[in-house]
């Protein structure tokens, strides 16, 4: 590599200045804050990345080197999703994080990991049993687990930014805190499922220090980064009031019922003290039939701060988001394309679920081709149908 990373960094900036447009930037944040907030827009939303050939021949790094070295992890971040976002003409709110996987909370209690090169980091060892119950989540978590190597990437992701004038246009968030069932999940491993019914008092324990933990490792992050009079970029997400993500992707192994009763109430503790957010999970896979989650819907639009919904798979997509429209909240993510499906009619089928202009942030399936004309059909069909 004849590039040194700070100059790579240098190069993608520039790329990046050259094409961010600020109007189109607020017109974004402005209709993502409608969309929270349940206000109906000038249009729903549409967020998606466009390709950028420029970037065919700069190197990549590996998910080892991204995690020690803060200027390679902001390189790739800028490079493979912050450029795209820019260079795209839709509703992006661009956005970077430390990206130090999802081990970030349990490492707060004491889980071992390892950071493999093919993947981000991953959990080894489980603290015991007795651990767990002995622990008393600290005032100050700075110094415990991957804490620190989270400050020193947002504040090196925070100088370079500044350096290159882009600190308004892209973001510094939180890293992954995941969820409070996240969190026990992976600080107790399969065990955390068997508690359900032999230890419910040890396992409502947990789930309250993991909720303490979920909200530190997001103020801690916050402190950081710092705030903003106008809002709060919830990775790509414009909030006005609140801001932060989280993960249950282990929240859908389990019946409504089990996470009305132990989980529901930690996530609603948390986004109550947050002040709101968004929520995803991943689960299902397309043509299996296995639309994980899908259960447990209705149990997290009863959680007051909730505000949008991330999912992936449903086997009758515009039932489900009839559903969650009904219910007010946010569809935040995808929507299955058919086979052959010709733009205009996916995107009219998409918003078939909506009587106006509110209830979505829409990131479409696009097919090569399509990038330049998504946001002018998108606009025309919404002029359409709510007008």
């Amino acid at each position: 590599m004849s590039e040194t990373v700070e100059q790579l960094l240098t190069r993608v900036c520039d790329m990046i200045a050259a094409r961010f447009d600020a109007d189109r930037l607020a017109a974004a944040r402005r209709r993502h804050a409608d969309m929270m907030a349940g206000r109906e827009s000038d249009y729903i939303p549409m967020v998606f990345l466009k390709p950028v050939a420029e970037t065919a021949g700069l190197p990549h790094f590996n998910w080892a080197e991204q995690f020690y070295d803060p200027a390679k992890s902001l390189y790739v971040q800028l490079k493979e999703a912050i450029l795209p976002l820019a260079a795209a003409d839709a509703d992006n709110v661009p956005w970077v994080r430390a990206d130090t996987g999802v081990v970030n909370c349990m490492s707060v209690f004491g889980a071992e990991f390892a950071v493999p090169e093919h993947s981000k980091p991953v959990v080894t060892a489980f603290p015991s049993k007795q651990a767990l119950a002995e622990f008393a989540p600290p005032a100050d978590i700075s110094t415990l687990g991957t804490m620190p190597i989270v400050k020193e990437h947002m504040e090196y992701h925070l100088e370079v930014l500044r350096r290159h004038d882009l600190e308004k246009l892209v973001n510094v968030t939180h890293c992954d805190q995941q969820g409070p069932f996240d969190i026990a999940a992976q600080s107790r491993g399969h065990d955390v499922f068997t508690d359900l019914y032999d230890d419910p008092d040890f396992l409502h324990d947990l789930m309250g220090k993991c909720t303490e933990i979920y909200l530190a490792v997001t103020k801690f992050c916050k402190a950081i980064s710092g705030g903003s009079p106008d809002g709060y970029n919830v990775y790509g997400r414009w909030i006005e009031t609140g801001g932060a993500r989280m993960c249950g992707d282990s929240d859908i192994l389990i019946s409504a019922e089990k996470h009305r009763e132990f989980v529901q109430p930690y996530e609603q503790r948390a986004f109550e003290a947050i002040g709101g957010g968004w929520f995803h999970y991943c689960g299902g896979v397309k043509g299996y039939n296995r639309a994980e989650g899908l259960h447990l819907h209705e149990a997290y639009a009863e959680i007051e701060g909730l505000r949008g919904l991330n999912w992936t798979t449903a086997g009758d997509w515009i039932a489900e988001l009839r559903k969650l429209k009904d219910w007010g909240i946010v569809h935040v993510g995808t929507f299955d394309r058919q086979e052959g499906e010709d733009l205009e009619d996916y995107m009219r089928r998409f918003l078939s679920v909506y009587d106006s202009r509110k209830g979505a942030i829409f990131e479409p399936i696009l097919r090569p081709g399509e990038h330049e004309k998504a946001m002018t059909t998108w606009h025309k069909l919404q002029d359409e149908l709510f007008s």
